[in-house]
């Protein structure tokens, strides 16, 4: 998982906005996810979340799980364990 997270983190930080989509699906594709899990549509959006301000993973629930919960009509909580359910798949 650290792993992962390494790569993810370098990979967020080199990413440029014109093709933030595309570097995103590429990312979760080599870490194993598909656009065919529930997962996928949370990760891109945490993911591009973190690429406009890379701060908000100093505060994790309350910069990403919970606008992405708002967005979702879901609870932070769901959001967090669908990050979960996604990193033991990857």
């Amino acid at each position: 998982m650290k792993l992962i997270q390494i790569y993810v983190t370098g990979m967020v930080s080199k990413m440029v906005t014109s093709d933030l989509s595309a570097r995103i699906n590429d990312v979760l594709r080599y870490v194993g996810i598909t656009r065919n899990m529930n997962a996928y549509m949370i990760l891109s959006q945490a993911l591009t979340l973190i690429a406009e301000d890379e701060d908000r993973l100093r505060a994790v629930e309350k910069e990403i799980y919970t606008p992405i919960a708002d967005k979702n009509l879901r609870g932070p909580r769901a959001v967090q364990s669908a990050v979960r359910r996604a990193s033991k798949v990857a």
